[in-house]
């Protein structure tokens, strides 16, 4: 039971991983349940959003040679303010959408996934600006899932990269409650791992201390190399901290699926 709902493609503008040979790879991989989330940013870091409706036709065009994989139509929209998730949601009107994936990349004007974040910041600094930064944005947002939470972990230069529940426990507190009033997810996302032992199973404790019921996984893959990549773990994570479910979309809609 291996769901990747966090896979780009050649339509995002940060990928040139076809359509097809993501779907390969996740075959491979024995994924089961996959969402294509290109980028649909309108938070002024210059990437052009992709064109989901032609990427959806390709996706249909596919979806007969891959039988084993069910397929699902997302996206990944920047948080930076209202404004940037209207703008996001009137690029894609008109276009099949079961999921969406809420992200923040911008923080302060700057990319965090940038080295110029991280000068003069130490790791708590540049990190709690990260998942303040997230609080904002969820509270003006709209979406199916807030996306990698420790995206800032993902090339950030210190020793020790990663993220844990005590940086920011009001904060962290706050999203999960915020989360869990308006019935939206939380995404465990492998890609900030790299080779690194896997973190988050003190932040997933909480969120299920606080009512949490279900997540979303994801590779965060943007070559075929990357699909699938360390989804074993993160179920291994969410069933230690005790979260009874995983979610698939379709419409809209969370499917839970019990783990």
């Amino acid at each position: 039971m291996l769901f990747d709902y966090h896979v780009h493609t050649r339509y995002s503008a940060d990928s040139r991983a076809p359509v097809i040979e993501q779907l390969r790879a996740a075959e491979k991989a024995g994924v089961t349940h996959i969402c294509f989330t290109d980028h649909v940013d309108f938070d002024g870091i210059g990437l052009r959003p992709a064109d989901i409706a032609a990427r959806n036709a390709e996706i249909d065009a596919l979806k007969d040679q891959f039988p084993d994989i069910d397929i699902s139509f997302g996206m990944e929209f920047g948080m930076k303010d209202k404004t940037a998730y209207e703008d996001a949601y009137g690029h894609v009107k008109g276009c099949h959408m079961d999921f969406v994936i809420g992200s923040v990349h911008i923080v302060n004007g700057l990319d965090a996934y940038y080295p110029e974040y991280f000068q003069g910041k130490s790791r708590e600094e540049a990190y709690l600006a990260y998942i303040e930064r997230g609080l904002e944005c969820i509270r003006v947002s709209d979406f199916s899932v807030m996306g990698h939470y420790d995206f800032c972990a993902k090339h950030s230069p210190y020793a020790e990269r990663s993220m844990s529940y005590s940086m920011a426990p009001q904060i962290f507190d706050e999203i999960f409650r915020e989360l869990i009033s308006r019935g939206k997810a939380f995404e465990v996302n492998t890609s900030a791992w790299h080779n690194d032992p896997a973190w988050g199973l003190d932040i997933l404790r909480r969120y299920r201390e606080l009512g949490g019921e279900y997540v979303t996984t994801g590779s965060d893959a943007h070559k075929p190399e990357r699909v699938g990549n360390r989804l074993s773990e993160a179920l291994d994570m969410i069933r230690a901290a005790g979260i009874p479910y995983v979610a698939t979309f379709k419409n809209m809609e969370p499917i839970m699926h019990r783990i």
